[in-house]
Order: C-alpha cells, then sequence, then structure tokens
C-alpha cells in the first residue's frame, strides 16, 4: 500500500496508513544497508541529507498524496545506513507526524519500495496474496523468484531465509531431502529475508546478480553461501572474493556480475522480498509456507513430510512408523 493514496479518502484514513509504516518498517530498517561499517566503498554513496530532504518533498507532494493533504520534512537523519524522515502530512485543520525512510542514495522509499528515479507509479505495488490455499494465493506470493521443481506442481514450499543465519543453513538438508523424496510434487521457491548482520547483505546480492543471469546458477550460489555458512569458510572479511571468484568458475559474465554486485542492483527485489514478509506477519528465519501453511524454524523432515502428504490427499497416519526420526534444528534468527 502507498504510504499515501492517491484516492478518494479523507485525511484521517491517509494518516493512519501513514501510522502503519512504523509495523512494516521495524525489519526493513535491517535491510540492504543495515552495516554500514562493513559497505566497501564500491557500493552505492549517500546523498547529502538536504539533496534528499528536497527530492523526497517533492516527490511525495507531487506523487503521493490526497486532494487537500499537504506533506512537509521536518527533520531528517542518517539512521543504519538510511535516511529516517520525519514528515508532517497536514489537512484542513488536521496535521500529524509519520515516520518513513529512504534510502541514502536517494533512491528508493519504504516501505512500498518505490523507486523516485523511475516512472511514477499508477497503481500500488501488491504484497498481501490474495486467499486461495490457506488464505494465500501461493502462485502470486511465488511470482518470478528462484524455483526448484515443475511449475504445476501440487504443493509449493516457499522459503523466506538469510544466508547467514545459521538455523537457516542447516535447514538446507532438509530442504533437499523434501526435493528429492518429491521430484515432481513439490516446486520450491526461496526469498529473502535479512535476520542477521556481518555478510548477510552482501550473500543476498550476490545470489540474486547469479540470478539475474542463470537460474543454475542461482541455486550453486544459495547451496556454496549455505555451506559456507556451517562451514565457516564464507566471512566478511572474504565475502567479495568468494562470490567473485564463484562467478567466475560458473562461467558467468563477470564484468556484469561485478557491476550488479558492487552496485546493489538487486536492492529493490531483495527489499520487496523483506517487505511482503513483513506483511505476512513473518520476523524470523528460516520461515517455510506449505500450500499456505507456515512453519517457523529449522522443523524435521516429518513436519514438511505430513503437510505434504495431507496436500497430496493422503493418508498419513502414524508418519512415527513410515518415516525415518529427524530431530531438526528448531532455532530460528529474528530481525532486531
Amino acid at each position: 500500500m502507498f504510504l499515501l493514496e492517491k484516492a478518494e479518502h479523507d485525511i484521517t484514513k491517509t494518516l493512519m496508513v501513514g501510522l502503519a509504516i512504523g509495523l512494516i518498517l521495524g525489519g526493513i530498517i535491517g535491510f540492504l544497508y543495515s552495516n554500514t561499517t562493513e559497505r566497501e566503498q564500491s557500493f552505492p554513496s549517500a546523498l547529502e541529507a538536504d539533496q534528499v530532504r528536497v527530492t523526497a518533498e517533492a516527490y511525495i507532494n507531487q506523487n503521493m498524496l490526497n486532494p487537500g493533504t499537504s506533506a512537509s520534512i521536518e527533520s531528517i537523519t542518517e539512521k543504519s545506513g538510511l535516511y529516517e524522515l520525519e514528515i508532517r502530512l497536514t489537512g484542513g485543520a488536521e496535521s500529524q507526524v509519520v515516520t518513513t525512510y529512504v534510502s541514502n542514495d536517494g533512491k528508493l522509499f519504504f516501505p512500498d519500495v518505490i523507486d523516485m528515479t523511475g516512472p511514477i507509479p499508477t497503481s500500488p505495488p501488491t504484497t498481501q496474496p490474495s486467499s486461495t490455499e490457506g488464505g494465500i494465493d501461493m502462485k502470486a506470493l511465488a511470482g518470478d523468484d528462484p524455483s526448484r521443481g515443475p511449475a504445476d506442481a501440487p504443493v509449493t514450499i516457499i522459503e523466506y531465509g538469510d544466508f547467514s543465519c545459521g538455523p537457516t543453513a542447516q535447514a538446507l538438508h532438509t530442504v533437499e531431502k523434501v526435493l528429492e523424496n518429491y521430484p515432481t510434487q513439490v516446486r520450491f521457491v526461496y526469498k529473502n529475508l535479512q535476520t542477521m548482520g556481518g555478510w548477510s547483505t552482501k550473500g543476498m546480492v550476490a545470489a540474486e546478480c547469479a540470478y539475474s543471469q542463470d537460474t543454475d546458477a542461482f541455486w550453486n550460489f544459495h547451496d556454496n553461501l549455505f555451506h559456507g555458512r556451517m562451514q565457516g569458510t564464507v566471512t566478511t572479511a572474504n565475502i567479495d572474493s568468494q562470490v567473485l571468484k564463484w562467478a567466475e568458475e560458473m562461467e558467468l559474465d563477470t564484468g556484469a556480475f561485478k557491476s550488479c554486485y558492487e552496485n546493489q542492483e538487486p536492492a529493490q527485489e531483495i527489499a520487496g522480498d523483506i517487505a511482503e514478509a513483513r506483511s505476512l506477519g513473518i520476523s524470523g528465519t528460516p520461515t517455510f509456507i506449505i500450500n499456505g501453511r507456515m512453519i517457523s524454524g529449522g522443523q524435521p523432515y516429518e513436519a514438511f513430510w505430513q503437510i505434504i502428504e495431507t496436500e497430496l490427499g493422503r493418508d498419513v497416519g502414524d508418519i512415527t512408523a513410515q518415516i525415518p526420526p529427524d530431530q531438526g534444528t528448531g532455532g530460528t534468527c529474528e530481525t532486531q
């Protein structure tokens, strides 16, 4: 939903929408720019606060307000690599201050991840899926994100994960087991949700840059990053050299990959995943949605097996007698 939709609403409703921002941005503030001390100089440079103030205020007033409502930015401060804006909305006799954020390069406006340098959106982006399976339209939610398995599989599993999260990395074994046992019945989709610091941001960016060139390359990065997390071979100190090495080994266009990686070109896509997760009430990794049924943490294989078998219309009976025990990892990484 837009911060302020161009619709026939009164300012009271408009201000209520503004207040909702705070519920979403708790996670987005930790988005791609959360660890400013670890960002390399090759990543996008920040604009001066005054430049962002002018650009954002003009964009809001021209494109995002209901008739009869105006906005003025009362303060702008840098926080966790983003610019925090205190915006006063005024309409008639009513006035209220709301908080929102803009990326420090002055391009992206949160929580809707609007590119202020691109064409003016004509309708709000959809992050809350429509109701079908378990209240969630799995096909719409999956979108064009990286996937394994048939597109028309009867069961879709969507994971929200963080490559640098231990429990998410440990859940890789369970996911691989599911895909091995259900090669034609399950489609698996991966989405980003940042819950960690360190090299989390760069891992997400690198995998998405690989995906922009080749789907198989994404899954190779996906597996390499998780194995690197578990084995301790991927670190904040070596992440840049590691991902470039993998790009070369996979025979990607290394020039295009390096440019994509250093300029954080997938930033908007990743931010969209994060906002989407928030809209679904997801705050930890790993979280899985199986045909609309949500399970959190490193759950054992049995948990997946039971839901998949039920979705396939089979009688699960006594699952402990049918499959080997698997305790799972149990834990989650929670957004700060």
